[in-house]
């Protein structure tokens, strides 16, 4: 048996290595897609969408407790850090999309955030390039395979949530 290597393989080592392959191609597969969508939508960088898109949904009344976020709200929802939060901020607000707002009878140190009409109206504009972009991205999959992807997209959304 000179010639013969003997396979050392440990089981256990092997079932990991077949559970982590559909894994491994899926976070690939994301990465590839996520890159293709580009970083620029119209106006919006894609951070700069994913805060507005939160801003938006705090706007229509769907964020937790009904409350306007603040920068540090931001912060944790985007899994941002504070400082970065703020930068983000600064920037939206120097363009003109966002404001900083306090209330009265509240306490002064809590600094919120709104969109501003402008702000809306960009986010409308950069909405419809992201999914300009996801259509074309799509465009290979059939009608089925579309309706596949969306459920099981969403049950992944509605697991994290919650």
């Amino acid at each position: 048996m000179a010639g013969h290597r003997m396979k050392t393989h440990d089981t256990a080592d092997d079932e990991n290595q077949n559970q982590q392959a559909p894994a491994a191609t899926i976070a690939h597969a994301l990465d590839r897609w996520y890159a293709r969508l580009g970083r620029q939508y119209g106006p919006l960088s894609r951070p700069q969408r994913r805060v507005m898109r939160l801003l938006a949904s705090a706007d229509d009344g769907e964020l937790a407790g009904g409350e306007p976020p603040r920068v540090s709200d931001l912060a944790d929802r985007l899994g941002m850090t504070a400082a970065g939060a703020t930068r983000m901020v600064d920037t939206l607000e120097g363009l003109g999309y966002a404001r900083r707002y306090r209330t009265a009878g509240t306490d002064q140190r809590q600094v919120y955030v709104a969109l501003t009409d402008a702000g809306r109206h960009a986010l409308r504009e950069a909405d419809a390039v992201f999914m300009q972009q996801i259509e074309v991205t799509l465009a290979p999959l059939s009608a089925a395979e579309r309706m596949t992807l969306a459920g099981l997209l969403r049950r992944i959304a509605d697991e994290a949530e919650g």
